[in-house]
C-alpha cells in the first residue's frame, strides 16, 4: 500500500531527518517565507479594526483589502512557491538554500508562474467552497421549515462529511507547486488537474495524513506560533515523500509526466 500507519510513520520520520540533516537553514526559510506573509495578513488586520464601530472608515477598509489582495498575490505568492522549491528539495536530499524562498523574485519567468498557479489554485478551491456554501444554505433553509432535529441531522449527514471533501479537496492541490517543480515547462492548469488523477483513491488517506500532525498543529500554537516554524517545515516536507511516494517516484526517478496524467 502507499499509504498505512506503517507508512505514514516512514514519511514523517524522514521528514525530521531531513530537517535535523539542515535545521537552521531550515528554520530560516519558514521565517523568510512567514513573516512577510504576517505582515501582508496584518494589512487586513487594520482595515478590519478601522471599520469595527465607525462605517465612517468605509474608504480605509477598501483600500487596506485591496493592499491585501494585491500583496498577497504579488507578493506572498512567489514566496510560497519559493519555499516550496526548499522543501522539495530538501526532502530528495538536493542541494537547498534559504535563499530559494525569494529565487521568484530572481526570475520573470518563474515570478509569473507562481502568481498564475497561485490564482489557478483559487479558482480551483473557490469552487469546492461555493458547494460548500451551498449545501450550508440549503440546511439551514430546510431548518426552518422544521424542528431542530432537522438541523442537526443536516449538519452530521451533510455538512461534516462535505466540509471534510471539500478539505481534502483543496489540500490535494499543494500537489500541484510539485508537478510544477518537476516540470516547470507545463501549463499551470495542467499541473492543477494533474492532482485529482495522482491522489485517486487516496483522498481518506490524505485527511487522515493532514489530521497526524493535529498534536505538533497544537503544540505550535501553545508556544504562540514559534513551534510552527518546525510544524510548517516537518508538515511540507512529509507531504513531499508522500507525493513522491503516490507518484512511484525512488530517490532520484524521472519525474512524473503530468501531461499523461492529464489525458
Amino acid at each position: 500500500m502507499i499509504y498505512d500507519a506503517s507508512a505514514r510513520k516512514q514519511y514523517k520520520a524522514q521528514a525530521r531527518a531531513d530537517i535535523r540533516a539542515r535545521f537552521w537553514p531550515t528554520m530560516l526559510t519558514v521565517v523568510l517565507e512567514m513573516v512577510p506573509i504576517w505582515l501582508i495578513a496584518m494589512i487586513s488586520q487594520v482595515g478590519a479594526n478601522a471599520l469595527e464601530g465607525n462605517t465612517e472608515n468605509i474608504g480605509l477598509y477598501l483600500n487596506c483589502m485591496m493592499l491585501y489582495l494585491l500583496a498577497t498575490v504579488f507578493i506572498a505568492a512567489p514566496l510560497q512557491f519559493g519555499a516550496k522549491h526548499y522543501f522539495v528539495a530538501r526532502a530528495r536530499g538536493q542541494e537547498t538554500s534559504p535563499m530559494m524562498v525569494v529565487s521568484c523574485f530572481m526570475s520573470g519567468r518563474k515570478y509569473l508562474t507562481s502568481i498564475k498557479l497561485e490564482l489557478g489554485i483559487l479558482l480551483y478551491s473557490l469552487g469546492w467552497a461555493v458547494l460548500l456554501s451551498v449545501a450550508i444554505v440549503l440546511v439551514a433553509l430546510l431548518a426552518l421549515t422544521g424542528s431542530a432535529m432537522l438541523l442537526v441531522l443536516g449538519v452530521i449527514v451533510v455538512i461534516i462529511p462535505l466540509t471534510l471533501l471539500v478539505t481534502v479537496k483543496v489540500r490535494r492541490y499543494d500537489g500541484a507547486y510539485i508537478c510544477m517543480i518537476d516540470t516547470p515547462d507545463a501549463g499551470v492548469m495542467q499541473a492543477i488537474r494533474s492532482c485529482a488523477p495522482i491522489f485517486k483513491n487516496h483522498n481518506w488517506e490524505l485527511l487522515v495524513f493532514d489530521l497526524s500532525f493535529i498534536l505538533w498543529i497544537l503544540l505550535g500554537a501553545v508556544t504562540f506560533g514559534i513551534g510552527m516554524i518546525y510544524v510548517d517545515a516537518y508538515t511540507e516536507i512529509a507531504f513531499v515523500h508522500y507525493f513522491d511516494a503516490l507518484c512511484g517516484r525512488k530517490p532520484q526517478p524521472d519525474t512524473p509526466d503530468i501531461s499523461q496524467l492529464t489525458e
